[in-house]
């Protein structure tokens, strides 16, 4: 089962009516707190950013992105692909003061945590961009079914 099925098909009620509506299952999914919130802090050209914390996890999107649903739908795709939260170089350039970013870099450098290959980083994204297509044409596709599990299989259908 894919991805995308697999989180519709744990959806309960009118969850899976939009992506927005899907955040309880993904809590429960998930075992632990998801809070999506429209954010003025992100970095400029930055649509939307998943942060993982030990206890909870937090979805930030920009104001101005057109479409906030397929922008938190890709970001669901990185949470529930298994693919890793915002890398430790952009955290430590967003929470230290600028004079401290080049030693936070030869840091993570020396701890092996600046690896990520540009084609690695590449493939990660294109995967969370094809779970939110497909998330959100499932959506927009069964629009009129009552029932999450009637709209899982009329989805499996399309």
């Amino acid at each position: 089962m894919g991805a995308v099925s697999e989180l519709l098909a744990h959806a309960r009620g009118d969850e899976a009516a939009s992506v927005f509506g899907l955040i309880p299952t993904i809590e429960r999914l998930r075992d632990r707190p998801l809070q999506v919130v429209r954010s003025d802090d992100l970095a400029p050209g930055v649509f939307g950013v998943w942060r993982s914390y030990p206890e909870r996890d937090e979805i930030h999107y920009a104001p101005w992105v057109a479409t906030p649903n397929r922008t938190v739908a890709h970001e669901f795709g990185h949470m529930l692909l298994g693919h890793k939260g915002v890398p430790a170089l952009e955290t430590a350039n967003r929470t230290l003061p600028p004079e401290w970013h080049d030693m936070a870099n030869l840091m993570l450098r020396e701890c092996g945590q600046l690896d990520c290959l540009d084609e690695s980083r590449r493939r990660l994204e294109v995967e969370a961009e094809a779970f939110a297509s497909e998330l959100c044409r499932r959506i927009a596709g069964a629009d009129g079914a009552r029932s999450a599990r009637i709209r899982s299989l009329l989805n499996e259908a399309l």
